[in-house]
C-alpha cells in the first residue's frame, strides 16, 4: 500500500513512497510534510482545509496562525533550472523576486536538500521559466519527484540558454542568472543574481498560487 503524505501548510495530500520535493499547493518544501496514519473510526488521510484562525495576541496555536499568516502572502510559480558537470535538473519553486532593476539582479529559495541546490552551488548559475495560467501539468512534473532519480525534462518542450541550462519552451518568459551571492536561512538558501539573458516567448497572465489552487 502506498504511503500518504499531509503539508502541514495547507493540508494537500501527496500519494507515494516519499514526499514531493516542494508542495505543487503552496510550495513549501519536504519537512512540511507529515506521513499519514489511519486511525480507527476515521480516515486520516482526507485532505484537511486549514480552519480560519483568528490571530490576536493571546492566540493559543500561534505556529498554526504563523503558517496561515505566510500562506496568504502571494506567490507566483516558478521553474528553476540548473546544470553542473553535464547534469541538467530543475524543480518548482515560488521564492523568486527582483531585487533591483539597474543591474537586473534577482533573488531564489532553494531548499539545501534538492538537487537544483547541489548543481547551482557547483556552477554559480541558474534559469527560470515562468509559468503561465495554463502551466498546472509543469509545477506537478517538476515538483513531485527528485531529479536524483528521475529526467524531469522527459516529454518536455526545452532549449538551452546562453549560459548553458534548459529552459522550458511552453512559458511566458525566461532568465538566466548568475550568482553573486547568498545568505544562509537555515533550511533554504537564498542566492543573489545578475540576470544576464531573458526571453520573452508568450503574452498572457502568470501562474500565481490562488489560480493554481482554483484549478486543482
Amino acid at each position: 500500500m502506498e504511503k500518504r503524505w499531509r503539508c502541514d501548510v495547507c493540508g494537500y495530500i501527496h500519494t507515494g513512497e516519499n514526499p514531493p520535493e516542494v508542495c505543487p499547493i503552496c510550495g513549501v518544501d519536504a519537512s512540511h510534510f507529515q506521513l499519514v496514519t489511519e486511525e480507527s473510526g476515521t480516515n486520516a488521510a482526507q485532505e484537511v482545509k486549514p480552519a480560519s484562525v483568528k490571530i490576536t495576541t493571546a492566540q493559543p496555536d500561534r505556529p498554526q496562525a504563523i503558517r496561515q499568516a505566510l500562506y496568504k502572502i502571494s506567490y507566483g510559480l516558478y521553474i528553476i533550472t540548473a546544470q553542473a558537470e553535464g547534469r541538467d535538473n530543475g524543480q518548482c519553486a515560488n521564492t523568486c523576486f527582483q531585487v533591483t532593476s539597474d543591474p537586473a539582479r534577482i533573488a531564489i529559495g532553494i531548499n539545501k536538500g534538492n538537487y537544483t541546490h547541489e548543481l547551482i552551488q557547483k556552477s554559480s548559475i541558474f534559469g527560470v521559466s515562468v509559468l503561465s495560467q495554463t502551466g498546472h501539468d509543469y509545477a506537478r512534473k517538476f515538483g513531485y519527484r527528485s531529479g536524483r532519480e528521475v529526467d524531469k525534462f522527459e516529454g518536455v518542450a526545452v532549449h538551452r540558454g546562453e549560459l548553458g541550462v534548459l529552459l522550458l519552451d511552453d512559458v511566458l518568459t525566461t532568465m538566466e542568472a548568475k550568482v553573486i551571492g547568498q545568505l544562509d536561512a537555515g533550511t533554504h538558501t537564498l542566492f543573489l543574481a545578475d540576470v544576464i539573458a531573458a526571453e520573452l516567448l508568450q503574452e498572457g497572465e502568470p501562474m500565481t498560487y490562488a489560480f493554481f489552487r482554483s484549478g486543482k
